[in-house]
């Protein structure tokens, strides 16, 4: 997101500066018209680019933060520049006298302003759920094209055909735009995919079933469900928080429950379907729990509830008097991680809200160097007065591979032996390395997980 405000806040820049200096040189309503008329075709070239994308990226040996800046450079730069060199030619053909520039230009200035703020509300809140993100550019190209009519330019009655066959490739542009969403939100792009990727549950491969689901959130394959049978888990980490419960429950037994994202809902429903008890789910994507409805199965309960939000900020919402069993951390996206759901003052939230022999289990990604997983532990600690991990594939030490880990805190030491690793083992992992205690001042997420990143661009 740094990348893109920056690309473009350097596109609007050159933008005024060159608009500026074409409006001293050729102040027309000719100019104007061209310059709308190459901020259109500036913007229909933004959805060619993705398709060659992954063609001219910087060689594998840049820095990833680098190869993420020449990413957005890419898409943004020149787009910004044009859509931003009509306003000191608008400003200039607005004057007619010295008496009036400050009137012109500031009314021109807080128009732009304006435009901007509209625009961003409008697409953030609205315009990316109706429409998505393909459709919005081919929409962003029509603006240009129609503004290049109402400027009633010279040459627009000799150019009709020219202005046809480009509004012609606008409208077949947004026809033929399709970003393989199942539903584009204004958080993901949600797609289900029939059957499922083959996985292995602790290096032995899982069946593949006809009635399985597969859902993705971007580019994570996030759930993967099984319609019929509910008691049947597709992930290692499903598998760690199954054992986890097992040891500390019967069949049937009451575990009332919050879990931290929903995603496709499969840990959920195995929980209502094992034991007894309600279970609280927030999701912040409501298209996410629509699909999962639509598509996956996910039926009306009353013993499941729904809220819609941050997961922080619902938590914080519920009782002090309300206590969960267990609370389960799913909210993490691959490598796009909440910041806020990692940090000491939301385990304190946890753990007020935990049970005395309640248990939080939540799950990450790490790799490489294991950074941002190290500072987790760290930080957990401060919290909870037990804190253990469960190593991903029952391998350790960590490999330097992207994995997934479960770690498990609790407000107390669980009265069953849990299968986690020997605490002088995570002693000395936390020894070993760098780590930062992570707070709602300081959590620098990102680049405690930048490793991984730099490795899959390389690979």
């Amino acid at each position: 997101m740094t990348s893109v405000i920056g690309v473009v806040l350097a596109g609007v820049s050159l933008g005024n500066y060159l608009g500026g200096r074409l409006a001293d040189r050729r102040p027309t309503r000719s100019t104007l018209g061209i310059v709308y008329l190459a901020g259109a075709l500036a913007s229909l070239l933004v959805l060619l680019t993705l398709r060659y994308l992954d063609t001219i990226d910087l060689p594998n040996s840049a820095p990833a933060l680098l190869q993420v800046l020449w990413v957005t450079t890419e898409l943004f730069l020149v787009p910004s520049t044009i859509l931003a060199a009509p306003t000191p030619l608008l400003t200039r053909l607005s004057l007619h006298s010295v008496e009036e520039t400050g009137r012109v230009v500031g009314r021109i200035q807080a128009a732009a302003a304006l435009g901007s703020i509209l625009g961003t509300f409008m697409t953030g809140f609205f315009l990316i759920s109706w429409f998505g993100t393909r459709h919005i550019v081919v929409g962003i190209a029509a603006v240009p094209l129609l503004l290049a009519v109402l400027a009633r330019p010279p040459w627009l009655a000799v150019r009709v055909y020219e202005l046809g066959s480009l509004a012609a490739v606008i409208v077949v542009a947004g026809w033929v735009s399709d970003s393989g969403c199942t539903r584009e939100s204004n958080y993901y792009c949600i797609r289900v995919v029939p059957g499922s990727v083959v996985q292995t549950v602790h290096g032995r491969r899982m069946k593949m079933i006809p009635s399985e689901q597969s859902l993705y959130l971007d580019h994570l394959l996030h759930s993967q469900v099984d319609n019929r049978r509910r008691l049947r888990l597709l992930y290692d980490y499903e598998h760690d928080y199954a054992r986890v419960l097992n040891k500390l429950y019967r069949p049937r037994d009451t575990i009332n429950s919050f879990f931290i994202g929903g995603g496709g809902y499969s840990f959920p429903r195995y929980l209502m379907a094992r034991y007894g008890g309600k279970v609280t789910v927030a999701e912040i994507d409501p298209a996410v729990t629509a699909v999962s409805r639509q598509y996956l199965g996910l039926r009306p309960s009353p013993r499941l509830t729904t809220v819609t939000g941050d997961a922080r900020r619902e938590l914080q919402a519920q009782p002090d008097s309300r206590k969960f069993d267990a609370v389960f951390g799913d909210a993490f996206d691959d490598l796009s991680v909440p910041y806020h759901l990692t940090t000491r003052e939301f385990h304190q939230d946890v753990a007020r809200h935990l049970r005395s022999d309640g248990i939080y289990l939540l799950n990450i990604v790490d790799g490489e160097n294991h950074d941002f997983m190290r500072s987790e532990l760290r930080t957990l600690r401060l919290t909870f007065p037990y804190v253990a991990l469960i190593p991903a594939q029952g391998t350790w030490p960590p490999v330097a591979t992207r994995s997934t880990y479960v770690i498990v805190a609790a407000n107390a030491t669980p009265k069953a032996k849990l299968a986690t690793l020997p605490a002088a083992k995570l002693d000395a992992f936390l020894a070993h390395g760098h780590s930062v205690v992570l707070t709602d001042d300081h959590a620098p997420v990102e680049q405690l997980l930048a490793p991984i990143f730099k490795d899959r661009l390389h690979n």
